[in-house]
């Protein structure tokens, strides 16, 4: 059988010879009973083991990191050799699959004793810690299988032992949620940050037996003393306060807990602030741990301890667990009890080192796209204009109205004829005022046969009377016929008829004064705009601008202001100012009563603030209304 090849864990059997008994070396017994940790263990156990295996070349243990990363060598036995390949796999190979694991060629009768990786899980609880192997030389069968058990049986040693070291660190790790708990909810239950911080320090100090524990706060140009124990003011300018702050800043700076004296650890970490504060102030022992939240060191707490009590290993990690735990919620309400201004600074200087610090690209270039945005639209300059609608009239427009009740007999001219002066537009019906000449012609000369009579008869008085008659009819007959001509309306002048359509109306009956055509004169034309009541006060005489009519949409007419009316109309959710201009193009293919949008040039203002004006005017007139600011 070739040597990569893997065989199954040789079992056990009854019918083996029993093994001779090993003399082991009592100080390899010695080191197992007193180990404290787990590397001390595996040392003297490979030791021990390798006495105990009659062929065995080298002994080792192999166990995966605390934070479950991979296996790793632990100890070997003789202490200057490392394992081969083949050990090392079978080790990997017992972890995999829980049970022990043999790789090399089985020794026979023929080729003698050839080198075997003999490999043994240690599992605790269910679940694979490491594993335990040894190189062997076997020389049968049987003397494999003897080995194999011994190792296994040796084995039991180092699971106890973990399972020991596992239940301690869980009841470490217990102890140290519990104390953190107690820390956090003693902080808790304060209102304000001074007193939960004060709060805290004295329970820190009374449940871990310390001299005294200040807790500081890390501000922008160093650590600021929040809290000290059993202290409800202590004075921020006092020289105690400014060394303890230096020595806290020391510790943050180095992201590590720092302990004077020194030899609890084997950090090389620098301790010349906390010899300072010691000597200064008579402190036997001091321990700085850092408060790390989120993503940043935000302050530290310092422990003090009088002369005659020394802490140990496992209270330094108590402390650092307790720290670890207090940080986000001191944190917290540190932030959330600061003044509202100091958040909205602290926020944007936040964003501010989000925005030039490495990283966020797309951040950076939305912001940077952002301010070009402000700076265009800051120094961006256009021409301000006021729409407003706008209809084309005549600048002088004269009704013709109906000169005395009537009826209408016919219709020369409607609505978009040109007319000339003195062309008849409508004529009335004068049929009556015909018989009613007739009749007074009649009377007439009836009258002036009476006067002829009394003159023949020389009758003064009767005479006098048919002339005051006579005179009388006369008047009215020229009034009749006054009024004869009156039937014929015609036009005052060369011009356009801009309302008026009588030819459907023929025969019905008219009023005194009802107007009837209206004429404009021809191209002399003027624009009437609605100017709402928002924009009045930019319009001024003599400012210009544009006219699109709604039926010549490819063709604008400028214009000039002449006249604003001071007075307001309110119709369609509006209030206007009529405002009169003068168009300034050839005005041949305008006509009066076209309507359309006509924007008046004001001046030039900047770009932002051309679009933005209704809204900030609206905003001005609910802040007046609403809140009273002018």
């Amino acid at each position: 059988m070739k040597d990569s090849e893997a065989h199954p864990a040789v079992e056990q059997t009854t019918a083996a010879s029993p093994a001779p008994v090993t003399l082991l070396d009592q100080t390899h017994w010695k080191r197992l009973t007193s180990a404290q940790s787990a590397a001390d263990m595996s040392s003297a156990w490979a030791a021990l083991m390798f006495d105990m295996l009659d062929d065995a070349e080298l002994t080792g243990v192999f166990l995966q990191a605390p934070d479950g990363g991979a296996m790793r060598t632990t100890a070997t036995w003789p202490d200057a050799r490392l394992p081969q390949g083949s050990l090392i796999n079978a080790a990997g190979d017992a972890v995999a699959s829980g049970q022990g694991n043999v790789r090399g060629a089985l020794p026979d009768a023929a080729s003698g004793a050839r080198p075997v990786s003999i490999a043994v899980p240690l599992v605790v609880d269910g679940k694979a810690l490491g594993a335990v192997g040894a190189e062997i030389l076997p020389t049968s069968q049987m003397a494999l299988r003897t080995s194999m058990r011994r190792l296994q049986w040796g084995a039991a040693w180092l699971r106890d032992a973990l399972r020991r070291e596992t239940a301690g660190r869980e009841t470490a790790r217990y102890d140290h949620a519990v104390q953190a708990l107690h820390a956090v909810v003693a902080f808790a239950e304060q209102d304000s940050f001074p007193t939960a911080a004060r709060a805290a320090a004295t329970d820190l100090a009374n449940r871990f037996g310390c001299d005294r524990v200040s807790i500081g706060i890390r501000r922008f140009f160093g650590v600021r003393i929040a809290a000290i124990s059993h202290s409800a003011q202590f004075g921020k300018r006092m020289s105690f306060t400014r060394e303890l702050a230096a020595a806290q800043d020391e510790a943050i700076d180095q992201r590590g807990v720092v302990i004077h004296p020194s030899d609890l650890t084997d950090e090389p970490l620098a301790t010349h602030r906390h010899e300072v504060l010691a000597r200064n102030h008579a402190i036997a022992q001091m321990i700085t741990v850092p408060l790390y939240a989120v993503d940043r060191f935000v302050g530290a707490i310092t422990f003090e301890y009088k002369e005659s009590e020394r802490v140990s290993q496992a209270q330094v990690e108590i402390l650092e667990a307790v720290a670890t735990v207090l940080a986000p919620v001191l944190d917290e309400k540190r932030r959330n009890d600061r003044w509202l201004y100091v958040k909205l600074a602290a926020i944007l200087a936040r964003y501010f080192a989000r925005l030039v610090g490495p990283g966020g690209l797309l951040r950076k270039l939305v912001v940077v796209g952002l301010m070009a945005l402000v700076a265009f639209f800051w120094v961006a300059q256009t021409e301000d204009r006021v729409s407003a609608d706008a209809a084309v009239e005549g600048r002088i427009q004269r009704m013709i109205s109906a000169p005395f009740d009537g009826f209408i007999a016919e219709s020369y001219a409607r609505a978009g004829d040109r007319v000339s002066a003195g062309d008849i537009l409508v004529r009335l019906d004068d049929r009556e005022l015909a018989l009613e000449r007739l009749r007074l012609s009649t009377d007439l000369q009836r009258q002036q046969i009476e006067y002829d009579r009394a003159l023949a008869a020389s009758d003064r008085a009767q005479t006098s009377i048919w002339r005051a008659q006579i005179e009388q009819t006369g008047s009215q007959i020229d009034l009749v016929d006054q009024r004869m001509a009156r039937t014929r309306l015609t036009a005052p002048f060369d011009g356009l008829v801009v309302a008026g359509d009588l030819s459907q109306d023929i025969g019905a009956s008219v009023a005194r004064g009802e107007g009837l055509v209206t004429i404009a004169p021809g191209e002399d034309y003027r624009l009437a705009l609605s100017i709402d009541e928002r924009r009045i006060a930019d319009i001024e005489i003599g400012q210009t601008g544009q006219l699109l009519a709604t039926a010549l949409p490819e063709t604008p007419f400028a214009f000039t202001i002449t006249k604003i009316t001071p007075v307001a109309t309110y119709g369609e959710g509006a209030t206007t100012f009529r405002v009169e201009a003068k168009l300034d193009d050839e005005m041949s293919r305008l006509q009066p009563g076209m309507a359309g949008v006509a924007k008046v040039d004001v001046g030039e203002a900047r770009l932002i603030a051309v679009w933005t004006r209704p809204m900030l005017d609206w905003m001005r007139i609910a802040a007046w209304r609403w809140l009273g600011w002018d």
